[in-house]
């Protein structure tokens, strides 16, 4: 199913940002993850032109363009060093997403499949996608990275959310894109306080 295969590129751009090394490509893949999440939205909103349109151009606003370009430049202007540098090697980063993988499939097994518009396999790339997010905040240091995780678990809870409620209020919705003002309150403490982080030359 499509679908299945639209969640499964929504995990794997997670999986990106967890492991990869480089700011660039760390924004980059939040971006497209950001681009993908508009087939949920249309997924679950389908009956709703009006609303489904409202919610993919503030998706398109917040996550694929605006909250890139804001750790973007907060890493610019720091002068962060291009390379980031994990707590944990990928022998255990790979330990925690196969653990990760046995929570999911375990927190589906009880659920109907009628009372979601989801298959169970798709439910289990989201949530893996949410356990991503977190795990961002135990295997990475840099701050850049960090927040990126948080974007990646707060797209998850987005995703999760709409598929389990098949659509929510829009007031509700706009309160999942407070994650692009913490981006914007993040950078700037990141701008105005340079003792937190180490000024490296780029690689």
């Amino acid at each position: 199913m499509i679908y299945d295969f639209i969640y499964l590129l929504l995990l794997l751009s997670g999986i990106v940002v967890l492991v990869e090394n480089r700011l660039k490509r760390i924004v980059f893949f939040l971006s497209i993850q950001g681009l993908l999440l508009v087939i949920p939205v249309y997924q679950t909103h389908e009956e709703d032109k009006i609303h489904a349109t409202s919610l993919i151009v503030m998706v398109l606003i917040f996550k694929a363009i605006l909250t890139p370009l804001i750790l973007r430049w907060a890493a610019e202007k720091s002068k962060m060093n291009e390379s980031t540098i994990p707590r944990f090697g990928y022998l255990a980063t790979m330990f925690f997403l196969i653990l990760g993988l046995v929570l999911a499939v375990k927190i589906t097994e009880g659920l109907n499949e009628q009372s979601i518009p989801i298959h169970k396999i798709g439910l289990i790339y989201v949530i893996l996608m949410v356990y991503v997010g977190i795990l961002c905040f135990v295997v990475r240091k840099n701050w850049i990275a960090l927040i990126a995780g948080f974007c990646v678990f707060e797209n998850g809870i987005f995703v999760l959310t709409l598929v389990l409620d098949k659509g929510l209020p829009f007031g509700l919705e706009f309160g999942s894109f407070i994650d692009a003002v913490l981006v914007i309150v993040s950078g700037g403490i990141l701008q105005l306080s340079p003792h937190m982080h180490t000024k490296e030359r780029k690689i």
